[in-house]
C-alpha cells in the first residue's frame, strides 16, 4: 500500500478524528471509503484501461471467454 501526505485544516481533522470514533474506523479509512465512492467510476474505467492494455501486451496469457467458462466448470463453480 502507498502512503500519501496529505494537509488538513485542524478542524476538519478534528471532526474526521470524531467521526472514527463514532464509526469506530481510522481517518485513513474513512479517506479511503470517501475517494472510492466519490471517483468509483473513474477508477473503475483506469482499472479497466489498465487491465486492457496488460491483456493487449502480453495476449499469450490470457483466455478467451469460453476458455474461462470451462475452467469455471472444471473447477466445480459451472
Amino acid at each position: 500500500m502507498a502512503r500519501l501526505t496529505l494537509s488538513l485544516s485542524e478542524d476538519l481533522h478534528e471532526d474526521l478524528r470524531e467521526l472514527g470514533r463514532q464509526k469506530k474506523a481510522s481517518v485513513s479509512a474513512l479517506l479511503r471509503y470517501a475517494l472510492d465512492r466519490t471517483f468509483e467510476d473513474e477508477l473503475d474505467a483506469i482499472a479497466g484501461n489498465r487491465a486492457l492494455e496488460e491483456a493487449l501486451a502480453h495476449p499469450g496469457e490470457t483466455m478467451s471467454w469460453r476458455e474461462y467458462v470451462a475452467s469455471r466448470k472444471d473447477n466445480g463453480r459451472g
